[in-house]
């Protein structure tokens, strides 16, 4: 490809045209502006009938470059930046070369999508068996591993990076029928330019006639992209983004930053997205927390005398060990709060936590990490942190507890939008998947701006075997084994002070989450400052720090009133909820989900025989529960049902794209669907018996002793065994805890 400026065009054709030629080109370019006008007219009228946004936008838009368009004889418009002397196409024919590039992409571009493992189900969950039996009808479909996306003529959902003039676009729609595409232009010029340039009326008319979708993500901040490409996805269905292929028009630092970001996040669209049993667990224990009278932790602002403090957020991660004599000698300068088994740890150290933060809605996570402990009083004057999702079994040990309201959990917003007095309520958000990052969202809800993290290593260092603290008993002395499950090691990641550590899936999205949260709080709050001294994998926006650093500093801090403060968390900063005697009953309606759940089945009925109408009717399901979420009366059955539909959905378009032998992916999906169709059914049985669905003692609902009904293609598995943690009985020696400053 030729890299001529506009000049050496010009002077290369003026070199071989007569003047007479000279006077047509002169001509051609005149026409050219007048098509220009006419098209953005054009495509202006159709993106205010169908994105008005958009055409709002750009109706009176001033371009922050400049640019004027320029041609050859052929009349092909092209784009030229005055100021660099440069074309955008560096080419004759601008048309001639997209429709190349775009054929050399789809030469070469393979199916890809996410591939779901069968899951234990501990606690007896009907969202496992559905997924457990849709992922063992995929395995078993004969998979084309080097499938094409041309091969299959149709497929869910493309991410576009770049839009240039457009060009591209059609021969893209020439090849492949795309369900979802998802534009994203980080230069608002390039985008305005396109209007001019490329038929977009038309491409808008074919995907409403045709039910395709396209979203555009135009000139956003990179610290929004993430937000923004996720509302695309909910809108139409999360399941798309399990399907996908990426194509890059063009590169230069925006689109490589763009692209950076993206990849950074993507994979968060589809791996969190809740399951069913999941929200009735939850929603049941948060009605139990409210009737029990524990305390909420209000939105009101921290303090300016404790908003300063310095907070020491653990873990039980492998470095621990290196930092506690830093935080033996220190722990009464600092807020202390131990996160999950850390306080197995500090308690065996001789450090005494302020705050127990707890992740887990399980039921056996109580008597496993905190009934252990020989001291019973140890843990009276902690106070419990954790989200509206807590089990009592959990809440027991504690006097004191400081209840967050979980955002990405529907049953707090959904009260709210019934009692509008709970926005006073603190909300905590990204506090998955492990409880360090509960810890840590927990300090910056609370209010506080000065955080360090300590036994936060979401891994280990290569070359070394321990996964937790040495001083933590739970796996040293009790049975609990670190090396399988959430901890099996996948992943080989930058270390926090250099080298490389190894860390399991689970691990590698705690710390992509952390850096998210901290990303998206110093928006907010520019004093957020987050020291990592953990010797594990590196995190964004945290600033690496040894321990051995800190003594200093931490040498002339004054001891803090830690009676006082918790007088005030528990006197001034949280409150007890009061509602209305039969408040849950009425807003937890059974019929209403049932009516929702046979609408459901209907769109189910008659699938085609097709792959992108097969699509269209998982879209058009996604639509309809995204608007139940919309709506408050409606909020939250539409949110019960989303997370497991969409998984299973995921399942049904693998199996629609294993091979290019259509029939035989469209009878695998029919399957799969045929799963769904169960799950919405028996889903109705079960929704039937909240607010009564506490983890655990949900079994005396499953008399039978199998996890609900049989489905269309396999036995109801057995209702599991009580899951017991604790392997190993062990006599603790350390029977009374022995605070220790060195």
């Amino acid at each position: 490809m030729q890299n001529n400026t506009k000049d050496e065009i010009s002077s290369s054709n003026n070199n071989e045209l007569s003047s007479q030629d000279i006077e047509e080109l002169k001509k051609i370019q005149s026409q050219m502006y007048l098509f220009l006008e006419e098209r953005f007219c054009n495509n202006l009228k159709t993106f205010k009938k169908y994105y008005p946004e958009i055409a709002k936008r750009f109706d009176v838009y001033n371009p922050v470059k400049k640019f004027e368009f320029f041609c050859t004889q052929n009349g092909i418009p092209n784009l030229f930046f005055t100021k660099d002397n440069e074309f955008f196409y560096k080419t004759e024919d601008p048309i001639a070369f997209c429709q190349e590039e775009m054929d050399k992409f789809l030469s070469t571009a393979k199916v890809q999508q996410t591939k779901y493992l069968q899951e234990f189900d501990p606690y007896g969950q009907i969202h496992f068996k559905y997924s457990n039996q849709a992922v063992a009808i995929e395995n078993s479909l004969p998979r084309n591993k080097d499938l094409l996306i041309k091969d299959v003529k149709s497929f869910p959902n493309c991410l576009m990076i770049g839009c240039g003039l457009g060009y591209h676009l059609a021969r893209l729609y020439e090849q492949v029928e795309i369900e979802n595409l998802v534009l994203v232009e980080p230069d608002p010029d390039l985008f305005y330019a396109s209007m001019f340039a490329f038929d977009w009326s038309n491409l808008l008319e074919y995907l409403h006639e045709s039910e395709h979708q396209i979203h555009f993500i135009i000139g956003a901040e990179l610290d929004q992209l993430f937000l923004e490409l996720e509302s695309c996805y909910t809108k139409s269905g999360i399941f798309l983004s399990g399907s996908w292929f990426t194509y890059i028009h063009y590169i230069n630092d925006e689109t490589k930053k763009t692209w950076d970001e993206i990849k950074k996040h993507y994979d968060q669209l589809h791996e969190a997205i809740g399951f069913f049993d999941d929200h009735l667990f939850a929603t049941s224990q948060g009605i139990e927390l409210i009737n029990n009278k524990h305390k909420f932790v209000l939105k009101k602002p921290l303090k300016k005398e404790y908003k300063d403090l310095p907070v020491f957020v653990i873990g039980a991660g492998p470095s621990l060990d290196h930092d506690i004599p830093f935080l033996r000698k220190y722990q009464d300068k600092a807020i202390v709060i131990a996160c999950g088994t850390a306080i197995d740890s500090l308690y065996h150290a001789g450090i005494k936590p302020d705050l127990y933060v707890n992740l887990e809605r399980t039921f056996n996570i109580g008597d496993s990490t905190l009934g252990v402990i020989p001291d019973k009083k140890f843990l009276q004057d902690i106070i419990i942190v954790a989200s509206d999702t807590c089990h009592r079994n959990t809440l027991k040990y504690f006097k004191n507890s400081a209840i967050f309201a979980k955002n990405d959990e529907p049953f707090f917003p959904y009260l709210t939008s019934y009692y509008p007095e709970l926005e006073n309520i603190q909300e905590i958000k990204l506090s998955n998947p492990v409880v360090g990052n509960a810890g840590l969202a927990s300090a910056i809800y609370f209010g506080f701006e000065n955080i360090y993290l300590f036994g936060i290593d979401n891994g280990k260092k290569i070359g070394t075997s321990q996964m937790h603290s040495s001083f933590t008993t739970l796996y040293s002395k009790r049975g609990v084994v670190d090396n399988a499950g959430s901890y099996q090691i996948e992943k080989v990641l930058p270390g926090n002070f250099g080298g490389q550590c190894e860390s399991s899936f689970f691990f590698a999205m705690s710390g992509h989450n952390i850096g998210f949260l901290l990303q998206m709080e110093k928006l907010n709050n520019d004093k957020l400052i987050c020291h990592n001294c953990s010797d594990g994998i590196f995190m964004e926006n945290t600033i690496p720090t040894h321990s051995d650093e800190l003594a200093g500093e931490f040498a002339s801090k004054s001891d803090i009133d830690k009676h006082k403060f918790s007088e005030y968390l528990i006197g001034e900063k949280t409150a007890v909820l009061h509602f209305p005697e039969h408040a849950f009953s009425k807003l937890f309606d059974s019929e209403k989900f049932n009516e929702i759940c046979k609408k459901s089945l209907l769109m189910l009925d008659n699938l085609p025989d097709n792959r992108s109408d097969y699509v269209k009717v998982m879209v058009k399901l996604s639509k309809y529960i995204f608007e139940l979420t919309k709506y408050k009366d409606t909020f939250y059955y539409g949110s019960v049902l989303n997370g497991s539909i969409q998984n299973l959905f995921i399942l049904v378009s693998r199996a629609l794209y294993h091979s290019s032998e259509e029939t035989k992916c469209i009878d695998g999906a029919n399957r799969i669907m045929n799963l769904v169709r169960d799950f919405l059914t028996e889903a109705q049985v079960l929704f039937s018996y909240l607010p009564d669905y506490a983890m655990w003692d949900h079994r005396k609902y499953f008399e039978n002793g199998l996890v609900g009904k049989d489905t269309s293609y396999g036995k109801a598995p057995p209702f599991p065994e009580k899951f017991e943690i604790i392997r190993t009985e062990f006599d603790d020696p350390l029977k009374t805890f022995v605070k220790k400053y060195d």
